[in-house]
């Protein structure tokens, strides 16, 4: 469960279906709240991301390691690879957040009132 929740590229995925399917839902259904109801699991999904350093050390090892002081070494240690590596996941995964829950709360708030939207422009031809 945890690779799951620490996989950018998936829950990224993820995201994309359930607008994919919630417009789908909503075109078929002509019921534009599965369109809205859809941006409240987006906006968890990034949620998600914006922890997933959290979700990856734990809370235990991401206090211990925001507190050591480590000078490293002049060659890097395999170790020190996949922790810089995973750092830059977790920078990438944060930006993501960023966007996926805007995109989010913005479908959340107002995605019903697409549906009104292309209701209006048919009335106008």
């Amino acid at each position: 469960m945890k690779d799951l929740l620490t996989n950018t590229r998936c829950l990224i995925a993820v995201a994309l279906v359930v607008v994919v399917l919630s417009v789908f839902f909503s075109i078929r259904y002509y019921d534009w709240t599965w369109f809205s109801r859809a941006g409240g699991l987006i906006t968890l999904i990034g949620g998600v991301l914006a922890t997933r350093r959290i979700i990856r050390l734990g809370v235990d090892e991401l206090f211990q390691t925001d507190h050591t002081i480590d000078g490293g070494h002049v060659v890097p240690t395999p170790e020190e690879i996949e922790s810089e590596s995973q750092d830059r996941r977790d920078i990438f995964a944060a930006k993501a957040a960023f966007v996926i829950i805007s995109v989010g709360t913005i479908i959340w708030a107002f995605g019903d009132l697409l549906g009104k939207v292309f209701h209006f422009c048919a009335l106008c031809r």
